[in-house]
């Protein structure tokens, strides 16, 4: 995990990394966000209001403040069924 890395000089956001964004209007909070896709410098981030932004940070713009978790998806009743029925058979030596 890398922890409050600035984007500058080379270093980039990766998909799923956490981000905070200092605001260009005074007296306003920082937003933070979860980058979703990355294209060269072209970053697109989901904000934690669920709005989506494409940009291109300048230096020192961007932080990285951690990386975003991932729900754990349990497997379905199905596919535990399906693994359960599955038997595979042994096999045995032939005699010649």
């Amino acid at each position: 995990m890398k922890v409050n890395r600035l984007i500058k000089g080379g270093l980039v956001a990766s998909v799923g990394d956490k981000v905070r964004v200092l605001s260009g209007k005074g007296g306003q909070p920082p937003r933070d966000g979860v980058v979703t896709a990355v294209s060269g410098a072209l970053l697109r981030i989901t904000w934690s209001t669920g709005e989506e932004t494409s940009l291109i940070p300048g230096p020192g713009a961007v932080t990285v403040v951690g990386r975003a978790r991932t729900p754990v998806k349990k497997p379905s009743k199905a596919s535990e069924a399906k693994k359960k029925a599955t038997v595979t058979p042994k096999r045995t030596k032939r005699s010649d």
